[in-house]
């Protein structure tokens, strides 16, 4: 049996893209250097940031549309610092940050520890902090809760920040908010809380505002509403 311990096997994902160029020009724009490229036989080129390389390669007939389930995961010390860096790169580049369309980057809320980059070719790279916290948030919503309403915030927030899913977080506390009799002042201001959070994102302006009117009616303190605010981003 041959002993296969001292060789060194090196795994490289390969995401698709459209254009080398474009796509290149894009992660560089972000501060990623480019350390490969080739236009031909066929296209291919590499990114590099922090000892993390990203490959890519043409791909005939491909469009972002059908580019739905690709991308990989990086391991970072702090994902809210590049998070930062991201998002000041794309706001100086486009104007504004992109939470929509291609490309785009998730909202990352206070204390969260991922955000998923979407590029131009519709790679889905998730960036994440390194240790246990993640997936301690994420199984926040498995927990046994009290009351109806906290179930319905932990499972708002996991499909908000995790799976990038507004329309569903959005759905979930719709429904436990059609029936609060009962609930926590404090629960029910930051159910309302989110909902405008969710709102803005949607820009439904009138919405928000409805929501935040809802948020303040509760026997909060300011102080109160403005942790919870805080918390929410």
């Amino acid at each position: 049996m041959q002993n296969t311990t001292i060789e060194t096997w090196t795994t490289v994902p390969i995401l698709p893209c459209i254009n080398i160029e474009e796509t290149l020009v894009f992660w560089t724009s972000l501060g990623f250097v480019t350390t490969y490229k080739q236009t031909r036989p066929y296209q291919y080129g590499v990114v590099q940031r922090g000892g993390a390389a990203l490959h890519f390669g043409g791909v005939k007939g491909m469009t972002p549309a059908t580019n739905q389930y690709t991308g990989c995961l990086v391991a970072v010390q702090n994902a809210a610092a590049v998070y930062r860096i991201f998002t000041m790169r794309l706001k100086e580049q486009l104007g504004r940050i992109p939470h929509v369309g291609l490309p785009r980057i998730s909202r990352m809320k206070p204390g969260a520890t991922r955000f998923t980059l979407t590029d131009v070719a519709g790679n889905a790279v998730i960036f994440v902090s390194r240790g246990e916290k993640d997936q301690q948030e994420w199984e926040k919503a498995e927990h046994v809760y009290p009351n109806r309403l906290a179930k319905a915030i932990a499972m708002a927030v996991r499909f908000r920040d995790y799976k990038n899913d507004d329309a569903m977080a959005a759905r979930v506390l719709d429904n436990a908010l059609r029936n609060i009799d009962g609930e926590a002042a404090e629960q029910i201001a930051e159910a309302w809380i989110i909902r405008a959070e969710l709102a803005d994102a949607e820009k439904d302006a009138l919405l928000a505002a409805t929501c935040r009117e809802q948020a303040r009616r509760q026997p909060l303190t300011e102080e109160q509403l403005r942790a919870l605010q805080e918390k929410h981003g």
